[in-house]
């Protein structure tokens, strides 16, 4: 009985390291996947809704997809970097040189450091300059 017992623990511990493994495998445990933004929250109290930005993290690599206008989708491409509570996030520069990367990024040259106030599997909350970001897993 003490043996099946002690076999029993040493298999949940092998699949409980297993399991926390495999969920921070692709690099930033909860960032990884596609977020879409919900808002913005400015230092005045305002907030401003969106439902058509997206951004998606995987393994070093960046997008932003936007919903535009007309019915159409553009793609932002480039590299990110999470460093304890911080991700710089670098474009590529084709990307800024499109005609619709003000209205939708608008990055000072397509570079971005967010501090991140929260992760979780659900809900991802970035400041930048006073300006927070929310969004939720997609």
């Amino acid at each position: 009985m003490k043996k099946d017992l002690k076999t029993r623990v040493k298999y949940l511990w092998i699949v409980l390291s297993v399991c926390t493994l495999t969920a921070c495998m692709n690099g930033g445990c909860d960032l990884a996947g596609k977020w879409q933004l919900r808002q913005y929250l400015y230092a005045d109290g305002t907030a401003q809704k969106e439902d058509s930005v997206f951004y998606n993290f995987q393994k070093g690599s960046f997008s932003v997809m936007c919903l535009l206008k007309d019915g159409g989708l553009m793609t932002f491409f480039g590299n990110y970097s999470l460093k304890g509570d911080e991700i710089s996030i670098n474009l590529l520069p084709e990307s800024i040189n499109d005609k619709n990367y003000g209205t939708y990024v608008g990055w000072p040259e397509g570079k971005r450091a967010f501090k991140v106030e929260e992760l979780s599997y659900s809900v991802l909350r970035l400041e930048c300059e006073g300006t927070k970001s929310v969004f939720r897993k997609y």
